[in-house]
């Protein structure tokens, strides 16, 4: 085995041949594993033998992508899945260019992303799944090399619903902050906490979707072939964070990862609704889309509500992740990204200035 790329540290070095010894790789020759630095998140690499490419990704425990990641796939949004296991993810590897380095405008950029969440919000999805014979033999079809153990398929067979405090709540825990970082905090989760009451009563009457939760423009590959059929041009990718939740808020969480301003949540929404109607044609009307489009051209000041709400939350969540991740491995563009979001958050309230203020 050879490593077409350096292993950065020994703990790559250690998953890379972890790796190579997966049942799914079991005797087969391994060309050669590199690493895929690009993300900010889990290790992940890329195998390549028999002249085919594999994308692999190191799991934390329980995570949900894997199930998250096969409903996407079965509706072709996202890579097919090869092999599953409760520390490893791998899927087939996307020949391509990922949104955040392609030519495209903003505007464009926000379509094509768009249009790809549409997709997962269409994919009709009770809060628990049953681990039925038909999800079982599902999920086979799907993984082609081998099957996860029952006690693996039983951890994978939800998601769980958006729970923001709880999420707020347990970043904080994580980070080591001052005593005017956490008055300021205090203050700020005060105002926000107060908006998300007003924003629950709306979203009592809104309807929970598949949400990905991560809809970050690098997420999003526009893979190299010929085809002309648009649905085929793009897939999105990385669905560590999905959940189930309110349209609004996979929207609000488009905006915050890619910085995009406040001022432009009414159109995100039209953006939104032009995706459904093209989604509701593509699909002859089905039911759900039927519903979700109704839903959301009927209230559309409703959703400019719910996406400005969770946008601050957004923005609070990331901007505290990206500090936890700085504070734990001393890499600077988590400072640099953590500030970003509070400087987004501060234009729209003023207590982020003075987490910003300590930060600097």
């Amino acid at each position: 085995m050879k490593f077409e790329q350096a292993i950065i540290d020994r703990g790559q070095e250690s998953l890379a041949l972890k790796l190579s010894y997966l049942p799914c790789f079991n005797e087969l020759k391994r060309d050669s594993i590199s690493v895929i630095d690009a993300g900010l998140s889990q290790p992940c690499f890329q195998v390549n033998y028999e002249n085919k490419a594999y994308f692999a990704k190191y799991l934390i425990a329980d995570s949900i992508e894997p199930f998250a990641s096969e409903l996407a796939a079965r509706y072709g949004i996202s890579p097919k899945l090869i092999y599953v296991e409760q520390n490893w993810l791998i899927t087939e590897f996307i020949a391509g260019q990922g949104l955040d380095n392609g030519y495209q405008s903003e505007a464009e950029k926000l379509a094509i992303t768009i249009a790809l969440l549409a997709r997962c919000h269409s994919i009709s999805l009770p809060s628990t799944i049953s681990n039925s014979e038909n999800s079982h033999s599902n999920h086979q079809n799907v993984v082609q090399t081998i099957s996860p153990t029952d006690e693996q398929r039983s951890k994978q067979f939800y998601l769980s619903e958006l729970d923001i405090s709880a999420t707020i709540q347990q970043l904080l825990q994580n980070i080591a902050l001052s005593f005017a970082q956490q008055q300021a905090l205090k203050s700020l989760s005060n105002v926000l906490q107060q908006n998300l009451a007003k924003a629950n009563k709306i979203v009592q009457h809104t309807k929970q979707v598949f949400c990905h939760g991560d809809a970050n423009f690098s997420n999003v590959m526009a893979l190299k072939n010929d085809t002309k059929n648009t649905e085929n041009l793009y897939k999105i990718i990385d669905f560590e964070c999905a959940c189930i939740a309110p349209v609004a808020y996979d929207l609000a969480m488009l905006m915050a990862v890619n910085g995009i301003d406040s001022s432009k949540v009414e159109t995100i929404t039209s953006l939104y609704q032009q995706a459904l109607i093209s989604l509701n044609q593509q699909k002859n009307s089905t039911g759900i889309v039927d519903n979700l489009t109704v839903n959301t051209q009927g209230n559309t000041a409703t959703s400019t509500i719910l996406v400005t709400c969770y946008l601050d939350f957004s923005l609070l969540i990331n901007s505290l992740w990206y500090l936890w991740q700085y504070q734990g491995r001393k890499l600077i563009k988590y400072k640099v990204l953590s500030t970003k979001q509070l400087i987004l958050l501060a234009k729209r309230h003023s207590q982020a200035n003075r987490v910003l203020d300590e930060m600097r």
